[in-house]
């Protein structure tokens, strides 16, 4: 756990209407977001003070999110729980044409840079993947 930086820094920044408005039950459990996207990143700092650097900047980037991108539904950092030098970052999009939308915000192009400029100083690696979700009403 990160000490000092407060909680919101790793805890979830959930952006799921139903989560926020109370709604969130059995019905959406079930059908989950037809078409959703998703992108999952795990990166590995050389060092607790880089991710502590790295999720300063980046709590920066998850206000935004959380207060102006309706169409993310999850954006969140997750710490290791065997590994400080672990995070695992999850983002949801309401489908993947909007991904654009997020990456083109002025946040992420402030954020951006400050992420590779640790990835090019080998401060950083960052490994990802992304994909449909698979909703159990499809299955």
């Amino acid at each position: 756990m990160v000490r000092g930086r407060g909680l919101i820094l790793l805890a979830s920044l959930l952006v799921v209407d139903g989560l926020a408005t109370g709604k969130l039950g059995k019905e959406l459990k079930e059908k989950g977001y037809e078409g959703a996207w998703s992108l999952t990143i795990q990166l590995r700092f050389k060092d607790v003070a880089t991710r502590d650097e790295f999720l300063n900047f980046w709590g920066v980037l998850a206000r935004y999110v959380r207060d102006y991108e309706p169409f993310c539904l999850l954006f969140e950092a997750i710490q290791s729980d065997k590994d400080p030098l672990l995070l695992i970052v999850d983002e949801r999009y309401t489908g993947k044409d909007v991904y654009g939308k997020h990456r083109s915000s002025d946040a992420f192009n402030v954020f951006r840079p400050q992420m590779q400029k640790l990835q090019d100083a080998g401060r950083l690696e960052v490994l990802g993947e992304s994909g449909v979700g698979i909703s159990l009403s499809s299955i």
